[in-house]
């Protein structure tokens, strides 16, 4: 079994309606570790550099039912690893706000098992070009800047890719655009699988 490294970032809490128990949203997102556990373990088997940071983004119900939640933020790079997450975050039941619907937010940082090789996004430059159309096409209308992670095999082809959202509205999308990424080519980094981290076309 493979034991990943979790490092919880600083929680952030607010609402513009009301407000949330820090020391209660702590806790609940310690007991998020374990069953994230499994999400990691599972990514690990089909992509042994797995790891990043991510950052789980929920709006909580007055009755402590998440409304939504989506990854604002994550280099993890393996849209099935996310959307497990994400599926965890949205079943657990939260504290409940005070006052109304409450915001939060926790960052995650992921060691990963096996170093890949980082390249710099201009390194993907020329066969995203030829993506762009339908990768803005993904977005259906949703607005803001989403950020893809992928990871590059030998031969040059997408291992693994994911998506952080701008909101709630962009998981369809980052399902469309995962797929697209998987089908390209971007050229062999070498002996080792390699990471890389882009923005994606918004027109």
């Amino acid at each position: 079994m493979v034991t990943e490294k979790i490092d919880p970032g600083p929680t952030y809490m607010e609402s513009d309606i009301g407000g949330m128990n820090e020391e209660a949203m702590d806790q609940a997102f310690a007991s998020l570790q374990h069953p994230l556990q499994s999400c990691l373990e599972e990514g690990v088997s089909r992509v042994s550099e797995l790891g990043g940071h991510f950052k789980l983004s929920l709006r909580i119900g007055r009755q402590g039912g998440v409304k939504w939640v989506h990854l604002s933020e994550s280099t993890l790079g393996d849209r099935d690893t996310e959307k497990c997450v994400i599926e965890l975050a949205r079943t657990k039941t939260w504290p409940r706000p005070l006052g109304g619907e409450g915001l939060a937010e926790k960052s995650f940082d992921i060691d990963p098992r096996a170093e890949p090789i980082t390249w710099e996004s201009k390194r993907v430059r020329r066969a995203l070009s030829y993506a762009h159309t339908q990768l803005a096409r993904c977005r259906k209308g949703v607005p803001g800047q989403f950020v893809a992670t992928a990871y590059v095999r030998p031969d040059g082809r997408v291992a693994a890719a994911g998506v952080a959202t701008p909101h709630e509205r962009g998981e369809e999308a980052a399902d469309c655009m995962v797929d697209t990424i998987r089908k390209l080519r971007f050229g062999s980094p070498g002996s080792r699988a390699a990471k890389v981290s882009f923005e994606l076309p918004e027109t």
